[in-house]
């Protein structure tokens, strides 16, 4: 009989970790019996999977009293510390992973998760920054990325098809955001940086396009239509396109020729592992420990970012591999590396 496992974590919200434990339920699909409870805002969430802020606590008790092990990706503190205290209480064997240093963002909220520990049968942290940060003595370090099920991504719509079609003879470039924000009052993602470097390719009458996703173009206090109009007003569209809703951006970074994470603050970014996996080349912000291989540029430095784009286009040979190029990485070794740590 399968142990059971539940996921707990923002299953529906758009972002990294939410791709993370879809991709990771998937892979352990054959071995366990996976379940989940939705973290997300209800306006974002599905009706398929149960929703903590329902507040429907019995429903929630029942969930976690039927899996063996209760794998928690939490990135509100009083969320973790629900959850947390809740399965341990049950006898459940806690796993909890953090997926960010900005999840740690204060000396009171540190010592507060560091209360959680004890508790935990493992600890999971995506990068040493953060398992410093804690403490740990015996946290495992494990990046967030799993390898994409290629063949199982969604084909691109019929509009961002044509778009590339008609921008066949430039060089594609590609970035994205689960939504708009600022951090610290400045743009999280870097848009208005690849605004400027729109500008400049117009200045130099270079032949590349600009693709930012925006995967929810909802609730970002107007940040979509802002940029949106600023590019109309500019005159930038024949260089720099928005797309407004989700999409498969796995087949998107395929049909590019570079890849961009302009963020201003970051974790271990899925975005610029799965870059490296397809083969595409990746230039990000230098905010924080990179993986190997990623081109960095100047946090904040819209000049420096397009010299790097410029620099590496140039030297670039073109890639046009379709999905049935781009080998599927074995996933034996990362289903026994999960494997390990829940036994």
């Amino acid at each position: 009989m399968k142990k059971k496992i539940l996921f707990i974590g923002p299953y529906s919200a758009v972002g990294g970790v939410s791709v993370h434990i879809k991709r990771l339920a998937f892979l352990l699909s054959k071995t366990y019996d996976v379940s989940f409870i939705d973290e997300s805002p209800k306006n974002n969430s599905t009706k398929e999977v149960f929703n903590i802020r329902s507040v429907k606590i019995f429903s929630y008790l029942n969930l976690v009293a039927k899996c063996d092990i209760v794998h928690i990706h939490s990135g509100i503190t009083l969320l973790r510390y629900f959850n947390v205290l809740a399965a341990f209480l049950l006898k459940k064997k806690v796993i909890l992973s953090f997926h960010s240093i900005n999840n740690l963002s204060s000396n009171k909220i540190i010592f507060l998760n560091k209360q959680l520990l004890p508790f935990c049968f493992k600890v999971i942290c995506v990068s040493e920054e953060i398992k410093n940060t804690l403490k740990l003595k015996n946290g495992i370090v494990l990046p967030a990325f799993i390898p994409p099920n290629i063949n199982a991504a969604q084909s691109l719509p019929d509009t961002l098809r044509i778009l590339l079609e008609t921008n066949l003879k430039k060089k594609i470039i590609v970035s994205n955001a689960s939504r708009l924000d600022f951090y610290e009052g400045v743009d999280l993602y870097g848009l208005d940086l690849l605004i400027d470097v729109a500008r400049r390719i117009i200045d130099e009458n270079l032949a590349y396009k600009i693709i930012f996703v925006v995967a929810d173009s909802k609730g970002d206090n107007g940040l979509y239509q802002k940029y949106s109009r600023l590019i109309k007003d500019e005159v930038l569209d024949e260089v720099i396109t928005l797309i407004p809703h989700p999409i498969s951006f796995i087949n998107l970074v395929l049909k590019s020729h570079l890849v961009i994470r302009a963020t201003n603050t970051d974790g271990d970014a899925l975005t610029v592992r799965e870059a490296i996996y397809l083969d595409r080349k990746i230039i990000a912000s230098d905010v924080t420990k990179r993986p190997e291989g990623t081109i960095l540029f100047k946090n904040r430095d819209s000049e420096d970012l397009f010299q790097k784009i410029k620099k590496t286009l140039d030297s670039q040979e073109t890639k046009d591999k379709t999905q049935g190029e781009v080998k599927n990485q074995d996933t034996f070794f990362y289903r026994k590396l999960y494997k390990d740590i829940y036994n």
